[in-house]
């Protein structure tokens, strides 16, 4: 009886996370493809480009894993809005980076004014 409700909890839980991957509910507007062993790609956080321009001014912000035991840095965008001077963002981009699964590197870049 006890083996039969956990089996039932699990497969909920899996389903349950299932739904939210095929969702799209856990990932960035755009995802590019992801390699196991090296990864570097930049893809754009932004998904209205109607009326995106790409200023002169832009900053950057960093934040850092060590074999998923050590995590650091501020890649948001309002620390790369500080970084590079910007009071007003019109368009961001991210570029991530993977070293077998040991080292992993995200930034965020920030267009404005």
């Amino acid at each position: 009886m006890v083996r039969s409700r956990m089996a039932v909890t699990v497969g909920a839980v899996a389903m349950l996370g299932l739904v939210l991957l095929l969702s799209g509910c856990v990932s960035a507007p755009f995802v590019p493809p992801m390699g196991w062993v090296f990864s570097q790609v930049s893809a754009p956080l932004d998904v209205d480009y109607n009326k995106t321009a790409v200023p002169a001014k832009q900053g950057t912000a960093d934040a850092i894993c060590i074999l998923g035991l050590f995590a650091f840095g501020d890649a948001s965008t309002q620390a790369a809005a500080q970084a590079g001077g910007i009071s007003t963002i019109d368009h961001a981009d991210y570029q991530y980076l993977n070293v077998l699964g040991i080292f992993h590197k995200t930034t965020v870049i920030v267009y404005g004014n």
